[in-house]
């Protein structure tokens, strides 16, 4: 009985650690990531890196910014085994500290993006119902949000959007507020973080 109660606390401990590990999904194509900035709170992180389209195996490079030398990549970011054409790799759990960093790939070859990480990720919880939100007005501080969209009552697929105030124009959406994917009836869905800065 102490032998099974043990093997339920290891197995308990590991699955608590592996549920605080925070995937970053990142996909090449040829010349390119999809993905140009990358947010997160600061922690456990894993990156999964897919090659979609480069006919080549690719990897994946995580630096402080602006600091390139191959002695200050951050070794345990680097993917498992290169990514053949149509595959993806897991690199290590790294684990990140708040601060600016950059992420490229020398093998594909690309540019070099922006990967922010933030000591603190603030949580807000909305919901839809069919043609409005439950919460009217949002009064909140400077800071790094996550949103979580539920869909409550909505039949289609729901989606989230953040604009300066009266910026209409799909050129003025804040881009990493998008929900990850679609919402559909009955769930919920976080969108990536976001750093709100003062203003309406």
């Amino acid at each position: 009985m102490r032998l099974l109660a043990s093997m339920l606390t290891v197995i308990f401990l590991i699955s608590n650690l592996n549920a605080q590990v925070n995937q970053i999904e990142l996909t090449q194509i040829p010349g390119a990531f999809n993905t140009e900035q990358v947010a997160v709170q600061q922690g456990k992180v894993q990156f999964n890196i897919t090659n979609e389209g480069v006919n080549k195996e690719v990897g994946f490079v995580l630096v402080p910014k602006g600091q390139y030398d191959p002695s200050n990549h951050i070794q345990t970011a680097y993917v498992t085994s290169p990514v053949a054409e149509g595959k993806s790799s897991l690199s290590q759990v790294v684990d990140l500290t708040a601060g600016e960093y950059e992420y490229f790939c020398p093998l594909n070859p690309t540019p070099k993006y922006s990967l922010t990480v933030y000591e603190e990720v603030r949580s807000v919880d909305l919901a839809q119902e069919p043609g409005v939100f439950t919460t009217e007005n949002l009064t909140l501080k400077e800071g790094a949000y996550t949103f979580n969209i539920k869909n409550t009552n909505v039949e289609q697929e729901v989606g989230f959007v953040i604009v300066p105030a009266g910026q209409y124009d799909q050129s003025n959406h804040i881009q990493a507020a998008y929900v990850k994917a679609l919402v559909p009836q009955g769930q919920t869905q976080a969108s990536n973080v976001v750093e709100l800065k003062a203003g309406e």
